[in-house]
């Protein structure tokens, strides 16, 4: 029984895990130089959902202000509402200014998960934050 592998550059599917991706043409290798941090930010375009929803979780649990550009882009490529759910809260563990706004904007979003989310975000910080 075969093993599926993903790049992790480019989340294309290959039939075996050779030395450079057959897609893109990015070193498997070079993906180990990165940072753990660097590699999360990678898998948020990972074909399997689970692997981006862990990888949202862990950016937002480690803080990393780096992922809340990457969040504002999903959230304009227009991702599935638990996506977003997902990224609310990564965002308000980051707790930035950029973040912060980011859930503002989340809060018109039409869906009640969404906003829902937002609320619950919103709760987390002080009055004086918003």
């Amino acid at each position: 029984m075969s093993t599926t592998f993903f790049c992790p550059f480019c989340g294309k599917q290959s039939p075996d895990d050779d030395p450079v991706c057959h897609s893109c043409g990015k070193s498997i290798g070079h993906w180990r130089e990165h940072s753990f941090e660097e590699r999360l930010l990678l898998t948020l375009h990972h074909p399997i959902l689970e692997h981006r929803m862990m990888a949202i979780q862990l950016l937002g649990q480690r803080k990393y202000e780096r992922a809340v550009r990457v969040f504002a882009e999903l959230i304009t490529a227009g991702q599935d509402v638990y996506t977003l759910r997902e990224i609310v809260y990564a965002l308000s563990q980051v707790n930035t200014n950029e973040s912060r706004q980011l859930i503002v904007q989340l809060r018109e979003h039409p869906s009640p998960v969404v906003r829902t989310a937002c609320d619950t975000a919103a709760c987390t910080y002080p009055k004086e934050a918003w």
